[in-house]
């Protein structure tokens, strides 16, 4: 029996090859948007709920800030959706669960980029987005969590020697307003972002594998 999940809506979604490629699996930008919004970033351990979905908003405001096209404020926008489906999990969780976390984790992200149409613009955009993501988490890192500099263990994806990575002096995310702001915020407003830039996107990708076609 292939395994599966239900979605909000009610839908039975398949997480194993090769019924997860099918094309009618592809979770609707509803679906990510309800799931991304409830799923907390760091395994929960941030001073206030922080999740995916206020994450990608700051990945794709940091994006659009260095003055990128739609294309790539899309794929900001979604380079954390499968994990709708899969689950936020932590870069050294990754490392223990190893090649046989990274192969499921990567069926799924290859499924949203083909049903989402951003194929094209994740690979051109690549270097931005994970510029972005990276000062995102080193903000999220110095706001949110119980990192103490000098004392923690430092964290190699950001204090590595040769590209140190500094946090955005331009926002406090435990301001007031942002505290204040509910999972239904985060949804609603991932949703109006993602509405936006497709009404200005040209034309996206067509799936190109047989199994989405």
């Amino acid at each position: 029996m292939t395994p599966w999940m239900t979605t909000i809506t009610g839908r039975d979604h398949y997480l194993t090859s090769p019924a997860a490629l099918l094309y009618r699996n592809a979770p609707s930008i509803g679906e990510v948007a309800h799931a991304l919004a409830l799923i907390n970033r760091f395994t929960g351990h941030t001073k206030r709920p922080y999740s995916v979905a206020e994450h990608s908003l700051l990945v794709c405001d940091i994006v659009r800030a260095q003055g990128l096209t739609a294309s790539a404020q899309l794929a900001a926008l979604l380079h954390d959706a499968h994990e709708a489906l899969v689950g936020d999990v932590g870069t050294m969780h990754k490392q223990a669960l190893g090649m046989a976390w990274v192969e499921f984790e990567n069926l799924h992200a290859h499924l949203v980029r083909e049903a989402f149409g951003i194929r094209t613009a994740s690979q051109a955009y690549r270097a931005a987005i994970k510029a972005a993501d990276l000062r995102a988490l080193a903000t999220e890192r110095r706001d949110l969590t119980g990192y103490q500099p000098g004392s923690s263990r430092t964290w190699p994806v950001l204090d590595s020697p040769d590209a140190e990575v500094q946090p955005l002096q331009s926002i406090d995310l435990m301001a007031e307003p942002r505290c204040a702001m509910t999972w239904l915020h985060h949804r609603d407003a991932f949703v109006r972002r993602y509405e936006q830039l497709t009404a200005t996107q040209p034309a996206l990708d067509e799936p190109t594998t047989e199994a989405l076609a």
